[in-house]
């Protein structure tokens, strides 16, 4: 079994990813979550104590942390959003589908300081994260790592019961010694899990490390306008609509304005109704091309969501992680940045450029590369990356990409010529299998004559001819 990050790993070690077993299709992959007992909120004397299941990750049943929720309500309430984000289907084709493919469970770093909740939508198209700041818990941090957390039916019913006053104590992952004494049975969970939710995670750090912040509103203001979706039937999965500030307020416009930005299928922000009461102040981020994301403010904690350019594109086809596939440093530099990734919060490109002597640019593609390998995440609140890494083997990801695979067996048949190259330009000719196409790259920027290059510019990342012409060009440097 690969590692995840494509390096072997001893088959011990190797054993405590969650199990993958691809289909020949690659459309989906069954796995298998081995957990000790089941998620909990129970009553023990005159508290609650949520208790996490755990599995996978650096070692089979992690324990993070243990202590108490100081903001409970507000807690429990960002929980069942992040819950109910990795149980939907925000977009469905077909009704198959919807029966075929169940939901994951989200996942959970423990860095030390804060924890972080992870989850994509069963569709691919929506992302969400929740991170408890130092201020909403209060314990001791057992250790550091990501793991996938057992979110069960009953579970999610009991934090529905919880009250802001009520004493409630957190547990991710319990003491091996106590689980074992206890002699509770192993509770295994098979999911058919979409080969696209895979993708989409490590997409969707690419996606963010391109987002501007846009504008911040009044918490209240937005609830107000999703409030209103929920009263209308007007929009449909493929739409377009924009969000645009109206005073100190925000609306829905079928224009972008001067500073409006894209929102494709606006229902999906309803996910955030239960948790913006706890918010005063709202942040909206987006990119150039129709990706956007919030963030809800809250006391001690931040719940972010980020939504694909329409309901029925997820993130898995949008090829935002190809680039940092292919424009990744040299081996040695990226495994120099690579030791350095110990749980940080924060990661500072300019404390590991001085350190490591390497140029910032160099550190910039290292962290990106990493993050299209599930090894870091990004934070649009600090604008910043982060240590964790995804409980799952990765290996394959860089192969599941079909643009990738179709630009290395162009490379292998020899398909490509380059026939200008100087600095900031690499002109060439690629053999497609509809003809030759001429092939520009400017500064990072790929053009190319194709049918797909025409239809989809670079909005869903490069085609393969571009691939192929960028991956052939550095192999000849080096």
């Amino acid at each position: 079994m690969c590692s995840i990050n494509g390096q072997g790993r001893p088959e011990a070690l190797a054993s405590r990813f969650l199990r993958l077993e691809s289909k020949d299709n690659l459309s989906s992959m069954n796995i298998a979550y081995t957990y000790h007992f089941s998620s909990s909120l129970e009553l023990v004397e005159n508290s609650r104590r949520l208790t996490l299941a755990t599995c996978g990750g650096a070692e089979l049943h992690p324990y993070f942390f243990h202590g108490r929720l100081l903001r409970p309500r507000i807690t429990c309430d960002s929980l069942l959003a992040l819950s109910e984000v990795s149980r939907t289907r925000f977009y469905s084709p077909t009704a198959l589908r919807e029966r075929l493919l169940a939901a994951a469970d989200p996942v959970v770093t423990s860095g030390g300081e804060r924890l972080r909740f992870e989850a994509f939508s069963v569709c691919g198209g929506v992302y969400a994260r929740l991170d408890l700041l130092p201020e909403s818990v209060d314990g001791h941090w057992v250790s550091k790592g990501t793991t996938n957390v057992d979110f069960n039916s009953p579970m999610r019913g009991a934090l529905a019961q919880v009250l802001e006053s009520d004493l409630v104590g957190l547990n991710v992952g319990v003491d091996g010694v106590k689980l074992e004494h206890a002699g509770k049975a192993v509770e295994e969970k098979k999911v058919k899990l979409p080969v696209s939710w895979l993708k989409g995670f490590v997409e969707v750090q690419a996606y963010q490390a391109k987002m501007k912040p846009a504008f911040e509103v009044r918490a209240s203001d937005l609830h107000h306008v999703i409030s209103d979706i929920a009263n209308q039937k007007i929009w449909h999965h493929g739409e377009l609509s924009y969000l645009v500030q109206s005073g100190q307020s925000v609306r829905f416009s079928q224009r972008p304005g001067t500073s409006g930005i894209a929102v494709g299928d606006p229902r999906r922000l309803k996910i955030l109704t239960n948790i913006l009461r706890h918010s005063r102040n709202v942040r909206f981020y987006a990119t150039t091309d129709g990706a956007m994301a919030v963030e809800v403010q809250m006391p001690d904690s931040r719940f972010f969501i980020v939504l694909s350019p329409n309901a029925s594109r997820g993130f898995s086809g949008e090829g935002q992680a190809l680039n940092d596939l292919v424009d990744c440093p040299k081996t040695e530099e990226l495994s120099k940045v690579k030791a350095e990734l110990q749980w940080q919060a924060k990661i500072s490109p300019q404390v590991l450029s001085k350190k490591l002597d390497l140029d910032i640019d160099t550190i910039y593609r290292a962290l990106s590369a990493l993050g299209s390998r599930g090894l870091v995440g990004y934070d649009l609140s600090d604008g910043s990356y982060f240590h964790r890494e995804l409980p799952f083997d990765l290996a394959l990801v860089e192969e599941l990409h079909p643009r990738l695979r179709k630009a290395r067996k162009l490379v292998n048949n020899q398909g490509v010529s380059v026939t200008e190259h100087k600095s900031g330009l690499v002109k060439g000719f690629v053999h497609g299998s509809d003809g030759e196409h001429l092939v520009t790259i400017t500064e990072g920027n790929g053009k190319c004559t194709c049918t797909w290059f025409s239809k989809h510019s670079n909005e869903r990342g490069p085609c393969s001819h571009i691939l192929a012409l960028e991956l052939f060009y550095r192999s000849d440097r080096s």
